[in-house]
């Protein structure tokens, strides 16, 4: 007796579909893992049963590791069970034994493939493939993760390049992707418009001349890439990242693709020194990275430590009581970035409208020469004297001196000096002293730090401090995380306009558009330079009024009805850190906006804007 065709067919089609989902999954370890599981649950029913037709003599325990053992051989070479019922007339059993025995025959095949044949499965997919990338990252690491994870619908490559395994290694391999591991690679496999390219092993920087990608063993990926392609070098370490996007540019097709390049501001003046200036190169900051995070945070937000203001019956009036006393410690680039958002984003009002008082005291040891640039890119937010600078480094008596006489004002501590295991340390110490010295304890205080990685111990005893406390009082920021999207990439498409980022801009005016029923005019669109500039200055409000949620969350106690007075210190408070944002980014005041030259007439006190600024402020709130 024969199993009916149509069975066996179906068990074909089912083991080639099953091969496909193999293949690509093909750099996903959990699914071959899975899938072997279940294999072996398979096989070992499959024996068990085998043996009952026989009317094998023995107790099911030992049947069933009996079976389990016979499963396990499936994987590598055949099994014992043909010959133990070739005499039954069992066809339906004898096919399902079959199509057990293929299926982890391919799984024990993709296995081997996705340990030793990586560069094999690069070169083949690379070789039948025909639609063309829009996205090529240079290396696997959590920021181009990060990147990669806002791109939808278009297809992206990553190219990794393989270790072997040496401890600080600096070779390309790893510099210009950064440490990585399977777990970081399977996140993007889940993704159907994602491959991953495994590059040529044992590589140096001295190796990359002409062909880029022919150096590394994908000169097939060239051909794979258009004029529209946008490039990712993201490396962590600044210096070297410079050197392999000098290397990259050397490639004549590829100086006018968009290339968005993770540099410090060093690494950017480096460039321009050494280098063309006409390329589609556009800078992305690690401390904006950084920043963007910290104001994603409710519990990095100042909103945090502010005591929002309340009736008698207890309804927010949209005001605070108090006063807003920071200390950052470190003003490097993201030291000047976390001070300007405190700047911004501590923008509240007192019961009467006017603003609460801020203080911001920025300290580090090399001051005189950092502050110099920072007081040309943002002359009118210094000159406010909300800010005051000192140069006592954290190794003084005159730091710890003034620490303690200012610990009981203290409400919000910025740490970024640079070196994560120091930054924290310093964090626990002020936690402590805190704890003891401070008048109030720890309420009403918030230390942030900055953390590229926040290893697993440390991770425990700031957890352990925090519950101590009560609350979060020590809280690490910066390990790039699900912040930065495509949205907030400028490419050159559109005279230089990412369309996405305009698209967030437009959102704004959409909404102001249907609340007022008035329109906002953005940009005029005969100046190139000014809808850029336009745009990416739209693009940067949208983030900040969407990260100053959580102020006004935070100030009307989640209650989302408010009184028309609350309503009034709420739009008052829009409008004041709307002056900050301007300021901190060089805006000075004007009765006409001009954003090529920096200057706008929302640069002043409340009583001095006209109604109808005033309802567009209430309206956004």
């Amino acid at each position: 007796m024969n199993t009916s065709v149509g069975y066996q067919v179906l068990m074909v089609l089912v083991l080639v579909g099953y091969a496909v989902l193999l293949y690509r999954s093909r750099l996903r370890p959990k699914v071959i893992r899975r899938s072997a599981l279940v294999i072996l649950i398979a096989g070992t029913l499959v024996h068990m049963y085998g043996f009952s037709l026989e009317h094998f003599e023995t107790g099911i325990v030992a049947a069933f590791f009996r079976s389990l053992l016979l499963s396990i051989k499936l994987f590598i070479y055949d099994g014992e069970l043909c010959e133990l019922v070739k005499a039954q007339h069992t066809p339906y059993f004898l096919d399902m034994y079959e199509f057990v025995y293929y299926a982890a025959m391919l799984t024990s095949l993709s296995a081997i493939i996705m340990l030793f044949g990586k560069r094999a499965m690069t070169l083949l997919s690379l070789r039948i493939r025909k639609k063309k990338f829009n996205h090529v990252f240079i290396g696997i690491n959590n920021r181009s993760e990060m990147i990669a994870n806002g791109i939808e619908n278009e297809e992206i490559a990553f190219i990794e390049f393989p270790t072997d395994k040496k401890e600080n290694e600096m070779s390309v391999k790893n510099v210009i992707g950064g440490v990585t591991g399977e777990d970081k690679k399977d996140r993007f496999s889940n993704k159907g418009n994602v491959t991953v390219l495994s590059a040529k092993r044992n590589l140096v920087l001295s190796d990359f001349k002409g062909n880029v990608f022919a150096t590394i063993g994908l000169d097939r990926l060239k051909k794979l890439i258009t004029p529209d392609t946008a490039f990712y070098i993201l490396s962590e370490n600044c210096d070297r990242n410079l050197d392999e996007l000098m290397t990259l540019l050397k490639d004549d097709d590829l100086i006018h693709n968009t290339i968005h390049v993770c540099l410090s501001r060093d690494g950017v003046a480096r460039y321009y020194k050494t280098t063309m200036k006409q390329t589609g190169t556009h800078f992305v900051y690690p401390s904006s990275l950084a920043v963007v995070e910290l104001m994603k945070s409710f519990s990095c937000h100042p909103a945090g430590v502010m005591n929002p203001l309340l009736t008698a019956d207890g309804k927010p009036t949209g005001a605070v009581q108090g006063e807003f006393n920071a200390l950052v410690i470190g003003f490097g680039e993201t030291g000047q970035a976390v001070t300007k958002f405190l700047y911004e984003f501590s923008s509240a009002v007192s019961a009467d409208g006017t603003p609460i008082p801020v203080h911001i005291i920025v300290n580090d040891e090399k001051i005189d020469s950092l502050k110099g640039p920072f007081l040309f890119d943002s002359p009118d937010m210094v000159q406010s004297g909300v800010i005051q600078f000192e140069n006592f480094g954290t190794e003084s008596s005159e730091f710890w001196d003034r620490l303690m006489q200012r610990l009981d004002n203290l409400n919000y501590i910025a740490i970024s000096m640079g070196n994560d295991a120091s930054s924290l340390d310093l964090a626990c110490t002020i936690f402590m002293y805190a704890m003891k010295k401070r008048r109030n304890g720890l309420d009403g205080l918030r230390i942030v730090v900055r953390k590229k990685r926040t290893l697993s111990h440390e991770k425990k005893l700031v957890d352990k401090m925090n519950e101590k406390a009560g609350h979060d009082v020590i809280v690490c920021y910066g390990e790039y995380e699900t912040v930065f999207t495509s949205d907030m990439i400028v490419s050159k498409k559109g005279n230089g306009i990412n369309k996405a980022a305009t698209g967030v801009a437009d959102k704004i005016s959409a909404a102001y558009t249907a609340v007022s029923g008035k329109t906002v005019q953005t940009y005029g669109k005969s100046e190139s330079f000014h809808i850029k500039n336009r745009a990416r200055m739209e693009l940067h409000q949208f983030i900040s009024r969407a990260n100053h949620t959580p102020t006004i969350s935070a100030i009307v106690a989640g209650n989302p009805q408010v009184s028309d007075d609350a309503l009034e210190n709420l739009a008052r408070m829009e409008h004041l850190r709307y002056s900050r944002y301007l300021t901190a980014h060089g805006y000075s005041y004007a009765a006409t906006d001009d954003d090529v030259f920096k200057v706008s007439h929302q640069i002043c006190d409340w009583n001095s804007l006209t109604e109808e600024d005033r309802q567009y402020h209430r309206d956004m709130v």
